[in-house]
C-alpha cells in the first residue's frame, strides 16, 4: 500500500474502529437509512448535502423540523437541489413530515422509521433535543459545539452514558477528527515524532464578525430584545451560541485535547469587543479572545480567537516539540512536521465534512455503535472555561467549570416574547459562578 492510500485508510482506522455489535437495531448492510433533520439553517442544510455525498445511495432524507415555517421553505429548495444532484430517490419529505414550532423536534422524533437525526439547531438547544433523540432510540449527527454552559455539559455527559446503554452512534461535527491527514498527524505526534511537546498554539482568526445569512441580520422581528430575533441571529448572542470562542474555536481546542491526551490545570485570559460593533443589534458577544491554558510542568496552550471585520484570516493548530514542530490546518493545509523527521500529508485526501457522515452511516449499517459525544463535550468545556476566564479576567482551576459551576445561560421558559440582553461582560467586574 503506498503512502497516499495508507493515509486515506487512516480515516477508518482512526475514526471508525470496530465496536461491539449493536443489539438494539435491526438495520442491515443492504438497508436504506432514513434521516430526519432538526434545524434547517445553513449548517444543517449543508450537512444534508454532505451526508448524501457520503451515503452513495444508502440514505434517504424523509423529515424536517424547525422552529420557523420559512426555514422549512428554504429547506425544500435545498432538498430539490440535492434530488437533482444525487437522485430523486434520496429525498422524500412530504408536507406530512414537515414540522414547525417549539414541538417540531418531538413530532419528528415520534416517527418510528427514522434511523438517524441530523441535529443542527443553535447550540443552546443541544441537551433538550439530544436527550429526546436518545430517548427515542435515534442515531445522531450533532453539530458543534456541544452546549453553551457547564450545566448543559454535565447533562450531555449523562446523555452520553444513556446513549451507550442504548447502543447508539453519536457522531459530532468536530470534523478534523475524521480527516485522514489529521488522524495520521496526531498518530505521529503521539508516537513521539516531534519529541516531547513543549508548547501548543491554537488560532481561529476570522475577517467577519457575523457570518449567518451572508453577514446580514434576520429581521423578521426587528426588536433585538425579542427571543425570535435572538434565535434567528443566534450566532451573535452569548446565551444561544456560547460566544464565538465556544461556537467556532472549539474545533482548534479539540485538536489540542486530542493531541495531548490530557486537560489543563489552570486557565486565564483576556478578551473584549471592538468598540464600533453596534449594540444591541449585533448581540452581546465578544469579538476577540486570548487564553492561556496551563497544563502543568511548563506546558501551555496559547489560544487566540478573533472575529472582526476586515481583519486577517488565520486558522491553525501547532505543537512545538524537542525534535520538531507539527502544524495543522484543515482548509488548504498543510498537515506537516518540520524538524528532524519532516513529513507532510498529501493534498488530495477525503473531505472531512463528508467523512464524518460516512463514518456515521457505516457505523449504523454495520451495527457497530460509535459514541463520540463525550469528546465534543470535553472540547466544548475547554472553550467554555477559556471564555469565562476572558469574561472575568480571573485565573482559576480548570476543573471548576465541570465540577462546581452553576452557570446556566438558557431561558427559563421556551416561548416567544421579551428576553432582555444582559450587559456585555466586563473583566474584573464579571463574576464566574
Amino acid at each position: 500500500m503506498d503512502r497516499r492510500k495508507a493515509l486515506k485508510s487512516m480515516a477508518v482506522i482512526g475514526a471508525a474502529a470496530a465496536m461491539p455489535a449493536c443489539a438494539g437495531t435491526t438495520v442491515g448492510k443492504s438497508s436504506t437509512l432514513k434521516v430526519g433533520i432538526i434545524g434547517c439553517s445553513g449548517r444543517g442544510l449543508s450537512a444534508i448535502d454532505n451526508m448524501l455525498d457520503a451515503a452513495k445511495g444508502r440514505v434517504k432524507i424523509v423529515a424536517a423540523a424547525d422552529l420557523f415555517p420559512d426555514r422549512i421553505e428554504v429547506a425544500k429548495k435545498q432538498f430539490a437541489k440535492c434530488a437533482k444532484k444525487y437522485g430523486a430517490e434520496c429525498i422524500d419529505v412530504p408536507p406530512s413530515r414537515q414540522f414547525v414550532g417549539w414541538d417540531a423536534y418531538k413530532q419528528l422524533l415520534a416517527l418510528d422509521d427514522i434511523d438517524i437525526v441530523i441535529h443542527a439547531t443553535p447550540p443552546v438547544f443541544r441537551p433538550l433535543h439530544i436527550r429526546a433523540a436518545v430517548d427515542a432510540g435515534k442515531h445522531i449527527f450533532v453539530e458543534k459545539p456541544a452546549c453553551v454552559d457547564p450545566v448543559q455539559a454535565r447533562e450531555l455527559l449523562e446523555i452520553a452514558d444513556l446513549a451507550d446503554k442504548k447502543n447508539l452512534t453519536i457522531i459530532p461535527g468536530i470534523q478534523r477528527r475524521f480527516h485522514p491527514g489529521y488522524v495520521e498527524a496526531i498518530k505521529r505526534l503521539q508516537d513521539g515524532q516531534i519529541g516531547e511537546v513543549l508548547a501548543t498554539q491554537a488560532y481561529w482568526l476570522n475577517s467577519r464578525f457575523f457570518i449567518q445569512n451572508g453577514g446580514k441580520l434576520y429581521k423578521h422581528n426587528p426588536d433585538p430584545e425579542e427571543l425570535e430575533y435572538q434565535i434567528r441571529n443566534w450566532f451573535i448572542f452569548r446565551w444561544a451560541s456560547g460566544d464565538c470562542y465556544v461556537e467556532q474555536h472549539v474545533h482548534n481546542l479539540d485538536i489540542i485535547l486530542w493531541g495531548l491526551g490530557k486537560t489543563p490545570k489552570e486557565v486565564s485570559g483576556v478578551g473584549g469587543r471592538r468598540w464600533d460593533i453596534p449594540l444591541p443589534e449585533f448581540g452581546d458577544r465578544f469579538s476577540h479572545f486570548a487564553v492561556d491554558y496551563d497544563f502543568g510542568d511548563g506546558l501551555h496552550c496559547a489560544s487566540y480567537s478573533r472575529r472582526e471585520n476586515k481583519s486577517a484570516d488565520y486558522v491553525m493548530e501547532r505543537f512545538v516539540g524537542t525534535k520538531g514542530i507539527l502544524e495543522l490546518n484543515l482548509d488548504g493545509g498543510p498537515q506537516r512536521i518540520i524538524g528532524e523527521k519532516s513529513w507532510e500529508a498529501p493534498k488530495d485526501l477525503p473531505q472531512a465534512l463528508v467523512e464524518e457522515h460516512r463514518i456515521l452511516i457505516e457505523s449504523v449499517m454495520n451495527n457497530e455503535p460509535k459514541n463520540m459525544l463525550r469528546e465534543m463535550v470535553n472540547s466544548t468545556l475547554m472553550a467554555i472555561t477559556g471564555r469565562e476566564a476572558c469574561y472575568s479576567g480571573q485565573r482559576f482551576k480548570y476543573d471548576f467549570m465541570l465540577k462546581k459551576s452553576k452557570l446556566s445561560m438558557a431561558p427559563k421558559e421556551w416561548k416567544f416574547g421579551k428576553n432582555p440582553i444582559p450587559e456585555i461582560p466586563c473583566p474584573g467586574k464579571y463574576k464566574i459562578s
